[in-house]
């Protein structure tokens, strides 16, 4: 009896152990299984709140497209654009001005944007591609106060860090020639004068201009410059100003500033950058600017998805300077056949130019 009641406990044994094992394998196989579910979800969703976040995202894009018709529509027009703060409808003539937009762009998808903020005189004016083609920048007060000061502050065009060890260790009357210039940065040139007096003609255009070269220089250099208040030769001189530059950005403040209307030409040799201007009135309160850029803020949504974006439209018909920035302009190379600085006169067009025989000199070696 013994041998055969231990025959029938290792048999219990064993039929437990069995169950034991196929609960386990069971428990890690349904695991397995979830797990795998799980991902599978996880993977479908991702994939669906992709989709849904690139159509949120063409929804605010068409908000922004919206705005940018109306404000297209009123600047053809002569009417002014007026400021939508919040998500609401607006009142008053924001109201008007914006009660056309239409917002669902798909009902049976529930895509649309559901806000759009417009304001029409920031705070600050961004450009991204500051080249040697001028650009033409209208700086007026938004509360017609006037300005005291202008701020420019400009980037590598590609926004990385920037090193200034090749850059200028000072600046001087002589740009070295392109493809020896090392520095990050490029010579940012603006010229800035005054438009709100109302009698502008040539004469008083060239007296009144403050033109500048920023030169990036990476220590022993400013951050400041004053409007001159002098003889208009000090405006429109050689002014040739060492900036401090860091590796991150350079930055000038104009001060000295005093009517609340300026125009600002802005190019930028060697490297294009980009760039922020700022203002403040002379009471040292941060000025809006108007009648530059329109900063529209517009939310779309796709079903649950939101995606948000900011973008600023041109209140001007084009900032790019529609005149030629320079004296002479060719597409071919340029032979000069005169040398002219302060104080001296050389030339060597006697050969070919009549009448210009007693200043014969010997020919300019650039034009053999």
């Amino acid at each position: 009896m013994s041998g055969t009641q231990h025959y029938r406990d290792s048999r219990k044994q064993a039929g437990m152990v069995s169950i034991l094992v196929t609960m386990i394998l069971l428990i890690v196989i349904s695991l397995i299984v979830l797990g795998f579910a799980q991902i599978s979800r996880r993977n479908q969703r991702q994939t669906l709140d992709r989709q849904l976040s690139s159509q949120a995202f063409y929804a605010a894009e068409s908000g922004v497209n919206d705005v940018r018709n109306l404000i297209n529509q009123a600047l053809a027009a002569g009417n002014a654009i007026p400021s939508k703060p919040d998500c609401t409808g607006g009142a008053g003539p924001a109201a008007v001005f914006y009660g056309s937009l239409s917002s669902v762009l798909d009902g049976a998808s529930k895509v649309s944007y559901t806000c759009v903020m417009v304001d029409p005189s920031p705070e600050s004016l961004a450009f991204s591609d500051i080249g040697p083609v001028g650009t033409i920048v209208p700086l007026t007060s938004g509360s017609g106060a006037n300005f005291g000061s202008v701020k420019l502050t400009w980037q590598s065009k590609t926004g990385s860090a920037t090193p200034t060890n090749g850059c200028p260790a000072n600046a001087t009357n002589k740009f070295s020639p392109t493809t020896s210039w090392t520095c990050g940065y490029g010579v940012l040139r603006f010229d800035l004068v005054p438009v709100s007096s109302g009698s502008l003609n040539p004469a008083t255009l060239q007296d009144t201009t403050y033109t500048s070269f920023l030169v990036p220089v990476p220590s022993s250099a400013t951050t400041t410059t004053s409007y001159p208040g002098g003889a208009p030769a000090s405006r429109n001189g050689n002014n040739l100003i060492a900036t401090h530059c860091t590796n991150t950005e350079c930055s000038m403040t104009i001060n000295g500033l005093s009517t609340n209307k300026y125009y600002m030409r802005l190019q930028s040799f060697y490297q294009d950058v980009s760039l922020q201007i700022t203002a403040t009135e002379t009471s040292g309160s941060t000025a809006s600017l108007q009648g530059s850029q329109a900063v529209v803020d517009a939310t779309g949504k796709a079903q649950d998805i939101l995606r948000r974006i900011q973008v600023r439209l041109p209140l001007t018909a084009s900032s790019a300077n529609l005149m030629s920035d320079y004296a002479l302009q060719t597409t071919d190379s340029i032979c000069k056949r005169f040398a002219a600085v302060d104080g001296y006169f050389q030339s060597s067009a006697a050969t070919v130019v009549p009448g210009l025989s007693n200043l014969t000199t010997p020919p300019n070696p650039a034009c053999q």
